[in-house]
């Protein structure tokens, strides 16, 4: 059981210090690596090749064949809300030995945690891992306010600004029905850590200027983390009763302000992405998915010709054609849900 509480979660971090690791992180590395040494995993995670593509966004394109022709095959969904079913695939169902550890905050009410950390077997980046949330009360695909908070808790327990946490709802490139969450590193700087954003209602920003259309709330260490996840939780809360598919990716980044001496480097608070999207329908295993890290811009690609071909403008078409109806759709709802807080 690994135990933690406020007083492990770091706030300002830095891409010159990449070396520094928490105690967080050295837990996860270390069992991950073990995991990767007694072969758990359906291929040994391996850049095949990367490429940072020219232009604006600084688009990251990676090459990984195997995690087309060696994971395992997607279920199928027709809802946001599809209820859980235990005849499917669920992580209940995998090998022991995936599990990397159980956590719990350290002044939880209950030490009987069953939050788990375990392996992705089918790695699209370093340390690829899944926090699956309760995991015996096999709850659906559908993030709530427990499963929000403890992701973002599990990403500042890490001192590296590396970590990334993406959720992909049922019909936006989920492929199992039960709560998970993704957990990776990514050693590369990405544009949308950094960027500007606009205000549009409330503590509700928009992204401007990027491809993915799309909505973020930015996360200070002033801010209470519950009245934060309380409030990105209503955009969700809305998605998922709309029945609108979704995308949400957490990063650490930065603001802006006096105190920051190396706004290169420095990475002082926590972004929130949250995109609205068109179904992702049949999932076809080698081709070029639009899932959380696509639309953040890690590109993973499975098929050598479509990765030798990619440009960023061909990319930010496809970005655009998968999240800007949704977001034009919604977006006077959206700004109506924050007007008042």
């Amino acid at each position: 059981m690994f135990y933690y509480d406020d007083n492990d979660l770091i706030f300002t971090t830095s891409w010159k210090s990449l070396s520094v690791n928490s105690k967080f992180d050295e837990s996860l590395k270390s069992l991950w690596r073990e995991k990767e040494d007694e072969g758990l995993f359906r291929y040994k995670y391996k850049e095949e090749n990367v490429i940072m593509l020219p232009g604006k966004y600084g688009f990251l394109a990676v090459l990984n064949i195997d995690r087309g022709t060696k994971r395992r095959k997607p279920n199928i969904f027709a809802s946001v809300l599809e209820p859980f079913n235990d005849d499917l695939f669920n992580f209940t169902k995998v090998n022991a030995g995936e599990y990397l550890f159980k956590f719990s905050y350290a002044s939880s009410i209950s030490s009987n945690t069953d939050d788990t950390l375990a392996i992705n077997t089918s790695p699209l980046g370093d340390f690829h891992s899944l926090i699956l949330p309760k995991i015996n009360s096999k709850l659906p695909q559908v993030i709530d306010e427990y499963s929000l908070n403890i992701a973002i808790q599990l990403l500042l327990l890490s001192a590296s600004p590396a970590i990334r946490v993406g959720f992909n709802s049922l019909c936006a490139f989920a492929s199992v029905n039960h709560l998970h969450l993704h957990l990776y590193y990514l050693q590369y700087k990405m544009y949308l850590e950094y960027c500007d954003i606009e205000q549009f209602s409330g503590p509700c920003h928009k992204i401007i200027d990027y491809p993915s259309k799309g909505f973020v709330f930015v996360l200070k260490s002033s801010d209470l983390l519950s009245n934060f996840v309380k409030t990105v939780y209503i955009m969700i809360n809305y998605l998922q009763q709309k029945n609108i598919p979704h995308n949400i990716f957490i990063t650490r980044a930065l603001v802006k302000d006096l105190n920051v001496n190396d706004i290169n480097n420095s990475r002082n608070c926590v972004r929130v992405f949250i995109w609205a999207r068109i179904s992702s329908g049949d999932k076809r295993m080698d081709k070029f998915a639009p899932a959380t890290c696509e639309l953040f811009g890690h590109l993973v690609f499975k098929d050598k010709s479509e990765f030798s071909e990619v440009t960023e403008s061909s990319v930010a078409k496809i970005l655009t054609d998968v999240t800007e109806s949704s977001f034009l759709l919604i977006e006077n709802d959206i700004k109506n849900l924050y007007l008042t807080i």
